[in-house]
């Protein structure tokens, strides 16, 4: 019986890892249309990846982080460097280090910057650069803070469902973050490309239930 559970357990996890890269293919459509620049998450190259990879088990798991040398060489970095309080140079630098694929620097980066002032567009970044980072529990928590100061935040109810849907498998809760979503910005300009995203995750989630 209990090799039997875990023959069923692996089916169903396979099934759902290419459920969800699917899905993910129709995000990546709708995250670039929706929210342009480096610090946003895309949703086909991170399902590519995972199907190149053959996921077996563990659909909560990023694929590692690129440690690109374009930061290097950025000259942010040595401007930060002699004004390490520069709110706009620290959110700049953090968003350089998301364009070079090292999403764990810019967690650095985005960190120092809220320290000196609170923002919600790079608190939204940090959540945006953890959950690359593979911490997807710390990304919602940031997308919670946001949403805590703004409850109508278009990015941050964007993203958690995001997050919610590829790294928890949770349809449901990425259904309703959307929803909210669409509740707040029911004239928003990617109105169309949102409810194509609710329609076709029920549908998996239904085929993979079947």
């Amino acid at each position: 019986m209990e090799n039997q559970n875990t023959a069923a357990s692996v089916e169903w996890t396979s099934t759902k890892v290419y459920m969800l890269a699917a899905i993910c293919l129709v995000l990546g459509i709708a995250l670039g249309a929706l929210f342009h620049g480096p610090t946003q998450p895309s949703g086909a190259a991170i399902a590519s990846t995972a199907i190149a990879q053959n996921v077996p088990a563990n659909t909560g798991q990023m694929p590692p982080a690129l440690t690109g040398s374009a930061a290097a060489s950025d000259p942010v970095f040595d401007q930060v460097n002699h004004d390490p309080n520069n709110f706009e140079l620290l959110s700049r630098a953090g968003v350089m280090a998301m364009k070079a694929g090292n999403p764990k620097l810019a967690i650095d980066y985005y960190r120092r910057a809220l320290q000196v002032k609170e923002d919600l567009e790079v608190r939204t970044n940090l959540g945006n650069a953890y959950f690359r980072a593979g911490d997807p529990d710390q990304s919602l928590a940031e997308f919670a803070t946001v949403l805590k100061a703004d409850p109508k935040n278009d990015k941050a109810l964007y993203n958690t469902g995001v997050v919610r849907l590829m790294a928890k498998g949770d349809t449901k809760g990425a259904i309703a973050s959307w929803e909210t979503f669409l509740k707040y910005h029911p004239d928003h300009p990617n109105k169309a490309q949102v409810l194509e995203l609710i329609e076709r995750t029920k549908k998996a989630a239904a085929q993979s239930k079947s």
